[in-house]
């Protein structure tokens, strides 16, 4: 039995919700994606509840002004909140709200709220736009929470299609090695988007990678015992094998232990990242 396709949907929901799109903290009137000096621990804070958006008011700093404020520190992690700047500005002109947003604290943004993205991102300019790849790619090499699963959507120099086009091209190819070695990295680290990215990309043959149902299974086992730590009691866990024991079944026992070790390796480490208890 195949993994449904509503699951991986899920799966690929939860990615977004816990990596690319982090509970904001708020900048002056706008919702900032990320803030500077952002630690690996407070990334795992998930239960952390979105500020109200300040009004918007004349003497807000604009884009550019942020953007230039972010740059001047060096920080990956800043190079990461300046992307999501300008990519929040890019989904808000084309849809008028920022949707993931929406779906990670489970209500609309409000007229306030809209105002103040639509007055932050009226500025926006073509270079920023460019810009933003560089910002991205600096800051999943360096191994932000997040980038990495950013860099993997956004395709070889921000153009999925070349994965069909130039699937043979040497940039193309470095590319997909690089998107995969950045994910694995940070999954080894128990970041969540990571995870999630990874397992649903291993459950087939893709575009980036090719089917490997044992790494598909320990990230799942991983995300399973991840879960189980954080969800509120009565929830159900999407990564219970009921829903996946099709995936189970291709492998052979020696395959599940070895997922099964790598998956408790993980979970041990999202537990020390947030100071739960370790699992007797």
């Amino acid at each position: 039995m195949r993994p449904v396709p509503a699951l991986i949907a899920l799966a690929a929901l939860a990615a977004l919700a816990y990596g690319c799109w982090p509970v904001p903290e708020v900048a002056p009137a706008v919702l900032a994606p990320a803030s500077a000096g952002r630690s690996l621990s407070s990334y795992f804070n998930l239960g952390a509840s979105p500020a109200p958006v300040a009004a918007v008011t004349s003497a807000a700093p604009g884009l550019e002004q942020q953007l230039a404020r972010l740059a001047a520190s060096g920080s990956p992690d800043d190079a990461y909140a300046a992307y999501q700047l300008i990519d929040n500005c890019i989904m808000f002109q084309k849809e008028g709200r920022l949707p993931l947003l929406e779906f990670e604290r489970g209500s609309d943004m409000t007229a306030e709220e809209k105002a103040a993205q639509q007055h932050l991102c009226a500025d926006l300019t073509e270079r920023q736009k460019t810009t933003r790849l560089e910002l991205l790619a600096q800051a999943a090499k360096a191994g932000v929470p997040g980038a990495s699963t950013r860099f993997f959507e956004e395709g070889p120099f921000g153009d999925r299609s070349a994965l069909r086009s130039r699937p043979d091209d040497p940039l193309v190819l470095a590319w997909k090695q690089q998107a995969i070695a950045q994910l694995t990295a940070q999954a080894e680290q128990a970041e969540l988007s990571s995870l999630s990215t990874l397992m649903i990309a291993y459950l087939t043959d893709g575009e980036v990678s090719k089917k490997d149902a044992p790494k598909a299974y320990g990230y799942l086992l991983a995300l399973r015992m991840v879960h189980d730590d954080i969800l509120t009691p009565g929830s159900t866990n999407p990564y219970q094998d009921n829903y996946w024991h099709g995936l189970r079944d291709e492998l052979t026992p020696e395959q599940q232990a070895l997922a099964m070790e790598k998956a408790n390796a993980i979970a041990a480490r999202f537990r020390q990242h947030t100071g739960r208890p370790a699992h007797g």
